[in-house]
């Protein structure tokens, strides 16, 4: 069997425009029924992860062509007898049990192709759960589920495969998916890096805060913090090192500025989504929920690239090394007309959807006005659809894949059951709880992808915390945060791995530095269970109070890790700064008030006595 390699990929890449241009329809126009639109949805995508590979051997190639054959068949069997399956009685057939078993082999290879070994091994250890629950100890045994029940649980409902998480994939993530490969293609994702370095680029470390500035910007489009390295790490860590950062500190600053990508509104990847869809809430609520904490983040990184700049006496690039800003900012700005029209709408109540949809219609039409070149437009158009579905597919796996996670967790029980493990654990006390949360999500995410990390500790893990006395969003938020910054955690944070190839340094060195650089991402979402009013819920006056609590607690933070923050610190005082930016973690007024002595403390030593010490060296 003969692998014809430039024909194939010309079908794949086809399948995959057409992929991109069915769900850019449904966006606008409506979506099928449900398992119809996540059938479908399937369909193109579990095939094309088969054959976007390029197996070197001939049984490779014939097992390629096996398993896409087997998502195709067994995803239009769910299309067309859905139907027949909802007004008929009796036992689930022959046929749907030997559909059901190729459909989840099939996923399960897609799954150890596409996103890695982490996630297909939780996916069998829940299956074999599912059907072996005897042999589990303790508080996880069960009676067992037949295999019957729980193929046509897990692949004939909307409750396993074709559940939430591959319907959110088949709505909202391949809309936006769309609109930010459309909006980088045509020009948006050059405009960002340029503005960035434009405004930042003359400042003291000027590169590393156009890295912070151009991935918070690319992070608002495209959710995934390794596209993110990739596509502003490419220009941005040469420049780093090229006004003197360490290789090591340009690949962390990069790897950090893009996770925090994950929760930027408004796209936050395919979170943010997902979420609305578990809280029953509208999309808005949750990204306006996780702004203040976006912010934060990002201004201590900021902080961070400043303090660094400032101890190694980096100063900032020419001007005639920089874009022009007036051409960056006005000339070009029609890059930025989708981007706000997009968050305008969402602002106003538009559905995410018809956001999206309008949003890319701007994206594709603009520079179609401006350039008036049709032919050079129409081939950045097919290029961005293409791509689209291309960055789409590795997502629905993990969609496809946490599905099975979650329905097995529901047709068992185990939710019920960790939850209650949970709370006698941490013995009902909600750090406890917060902590033991935090460290699930970490372990899980360093072999897994954000959104399968999410959907999993979400169905197990929400409920605890709400009955240890957090709210819901409050939990989500917290779970989701944690989900992504786990990425940044040695010994497999992949998200530095990929900064460090392109900084071509040491890939655990790098990691250890984005980690230290990421801490702030570890602390907010602590701060944010305790005073909620950082994701803006309460009175807008306790809002802002609580942001200005939690800013001094960054620039704290900052301190600590690097030394420097307006003056240098020693080690001691450092310290003191860190125990204090814990404290305020907390948002009552006596630990506040502890708080800000110690930041008095330590101001006035540093001022009163270790600048009159050294002040005779210095002379």
């Amino acid at each position: 069997m003969k692998d014809n390699g430039t024909a194939m990929e010309k079908i794949t890449k086809w399948l995959l425009v057409a992929s991109s241009l069915v769900f850019f329809y449904t966006s606008g126009f409506g979506s099928f029924s449900t398992l119809t639109q996540r059938a479908l949805h399937w369909a193109f995508m579990g095939t094309c992860a088969f054959l976007l590979l390029k197996p070197k051997t001939q049984v490779g190639r014939v097992l390629k062509y096996a398993f896409a054959a087997a998502a195709l068949v067994t995803s239009l069997y769910v299309i067309f007898t859905w139907k027949q399956r909802i007004f008929g009685i009796g036992e689930v057939s022959g046929l749907d049990v030997a559909m059901g078993v190729m459909a989840i082999a099939a996923l399960l290879v897609a799954v150890k192709l596409s996103v890695g070994w982490g996630l297909t091994i939780v996916i069998a250890v829940f299956l074999v759960y599912s059907v072996w629950g005897p042999i589990f100890p303790g508080f996880l045994g069960h009676s067992g589920v037949k295999i019957p029940r729980l193929i046509n649980f897990l692949y004939l409902t909307a409750e396993g495969i074709f559940g939430v998480a591959l319907g959110i994939s088949s709505t909202y993530i391949i809309a936006f998916v769309i609109f930010g490969s459309v909006l980088s293609s045509l020009g948006g994702g050059e405009w960002f890096v340029d503005v960035a370095y434009a405004l930042t680029g003359r400042y003291r470390g000027g590169p590393a805060k156009t890295a912070v500035v151009a991935s918070a910007l690319m992070g608002t489009v495209s959710g995934s913090p390794v596209a993110n390295v990739v596509t502003t790490g490419t220009f941005t860590i040469p420049l780093m090192k090229k006004v003197g950062f360490p290789s090591k500190v340009a690949g962390a600053v990069e790897a950090v500025a893009s996770t925090g990508g994950m929760f930027l509104p408004p796209v936050m990847g395919a979170g943010a989504f997902i979420m609305a869809e578990y809280l029953n809430v509208p999309y808005f609520a949750v990204a306006k929920a996780a702004l203040i904490p976006a912010v934060l983040y990002y201004v201590a990184l900021f902080l961070i690239t400043d303090v660094r700049a400032v101890k190694s006496n980096l100063k900032g690039l020419p001007k005639e090394e920089l874009p022009d800003v007036k051409t960056a900012v006005f000339k070009k700005g029609y890059h930025g007309l989708p981007l706000l029209f997009l968050i305008a709408a969402i602002v106003l109540g538009w559905s995410p959807l018809k956001s999206a949809f309008w949003a890319t219609i701007l994206a594709l039409l603009i520079p179609l006005f401006v350039l008036r070149d049709f032919k050079a437009w129409f081939g950045k158009v097919i290029e961005a659809m293409y791509d689209a579905s291309k960055q789409a597919v590795p997502i629905a796996v993990a969609c496809a894949g946490a599905g099975i996670i979650v329905g097995a967790i529901g047709v068992t029980g185990l939710g019920t059951k960790i939850a209650n493990g949970l709370i006698a654990f941490a013995n009902g006390k909600l750090i406890f709880g917060l902590v033991l949360t935090m460290v699930a999500a970490i372990i899980l995410g360093t072999g897994m992808p954000v959104t399968a990390v999410y959907i999993i500790c979400a169905a197990t893990l929400v409920q605890p915390l709400v009955a240890m006395g957090t709210s819901a969003l409050a939990a989500h938020m917290f779970i989701f945060m944690f989900s992504a910054v786990a990425g940044l955690t040695p010994p497999v944070a992949i998200t530095s791995y990929t900064a460090a190839g392109i900084a071509q340094t040491d890939p655990n060195q790098t990691a250890i530095q984005g980690f230290l650089y990421g801490l702030p991402g570890f602390i907010i979402p602590f701060i944010f269970v305790f005073s909620p009013e950082l994701l803006m819920v309460g009175a807008p006056l306790r809002v802002a109070l609580a942001i200005a609590t939690a800013l001094i607690g960054i620039c704290c933070l900052v301190a600590a890790i690097e030394g420097y923050f307006l003056t240098r610190w020693n080690m001691f005082l450092r310290l003191l700064l860190g125990i204090a930016a814990v404290l305020l973690l907390d948002p009552g007024i006596v630990t506040d008030l502890v708080a800000f002595g110690i930041i008095a403390v330590c101001f006035g030593v540093q001022v009163l006595v270790l600048n009159k010490l050294n002040a005779p060296a210095a002379r």
